[in-house]
């Protein structure tokens, strides 16, 4: 059974990799934030002597949607760090092995990261938590870290499904 060549299977990896990219839009359109609001509070201050009022917090809240925002779409595109001096000297079987070990334990982390970090964000809406100085709620971005998991656990899952198809070869 070749489960590359299934039709429902492509599909899902084209979904999957459709919404990531999605998703890395929303991380780049973060980091171009990130920039304006260095770019403000540097030149507010240079120019006009009043730096932005919180804008260090401002780009750690933003940091947070641009790095979770594209973990999926990193991994789809190879971006991720990978040592081949081990897989390299296994066999094919060997390798596809090795490949079904390695996404189970990223399915596994990113499976408890992303439900710890769910259950982090309830615990921050419950207590109220914001940032000292302008008061931004933290809860959301808990739940965003959370919600960029679900597509990296499916890349990870598609990725298993690969690699015990080449292992049965």
């Amino acid at each position: 059974m070749d489960i590359e060549s299934k039709t429902w299977f492509t599909r899902l990896v084209r979904s999957i990799n459709l919404a990531s990219r999605r998703l890395e839009r929303i991380g780049l359109a973060a980091l171009m934030g990130m920039v304006l609001t260095a770019l403000v509070d540097v030149v507010g201050s240079k120019l006009f002597n009043w730096p932005l009022p919180g804008s260090t917090e401002i780009t750690s809240v933003i940091q947070v949607v641009a790095i979770a925002s594209g973990l999926a779409y990193s991994k789809i595109d190879g971006r991720h760090i990978r040592v081949d001096f081990l897989a390299g000297r296994l066999s094919k079987r060997g390798g596809a092995a090795l490949d079904i070990f390695i996404s189970v334990l990223g399915l596994g982390l990113f499976v408890i990261a992303g439900w710890m970090t769910f259950d982090y964000g309830v615990t921050l809406l419950h207590r109220g938590n914001e940032t000292f100085l302008l008061g931004i709620a933290l809860y959301p971005f808990a739940f965003w870290i959370g919600l960029c998991c679900i597509p990296m656990c499916l890349v990870l899952i598609t990725d298993l499904m690969t690699a015990v198809n080449r292992v049965l070869k």
